[in-house]
C-alpha cells in the first residue's frame, strides 16, 4: 500500500478512505500537548517512537516550523 498515512507515520489507511470525520487528523505539537495533557518528554522518548511530519508554519513563517502527529496514534 503507498498512502500517504502509511508512507509518514506508518498507518496503513488508503488515500481514499482517510479523512472520513477526521479519523485521520494531523494535529500540532502544542494541540496534542494541550489536549492530552503531555508534556514534551511524553511525545519525544515514548516507545514507540512518535512519528510526526514537519511543514512550515501558515500563520506566520518567520515562526518555528510545525511538528504534526496522526491523532490517532497520540
Amino acid at each position: 500500500m503507498d498512502s500517504y498515512l502509511m508512507q509518514h507515520f506508518d498507518w496503513a489507511t488508503c488515500d481514499n478512505c482517510r479523512d472520513v470525520e477526521d479519523k485521520h487528523k494531523l494535529i500540532t505539537r502544542t494541540e496534542a500537548k494541550e489536549e492530552y495533557l503531555l508534556k514534551d518528554c511524553d511525545l519525544d522518548k515514548r516507545e514507540p517512537v512518535l512519528r510526526f511530519i514537519v511543514k512550515k508554519n501558515p500563520h506566520n513563517s518567520r515562526w518555528g516550523e510545525m511538528k504534526l502527529y496522526l491523532k490517532l496514534q497520540v
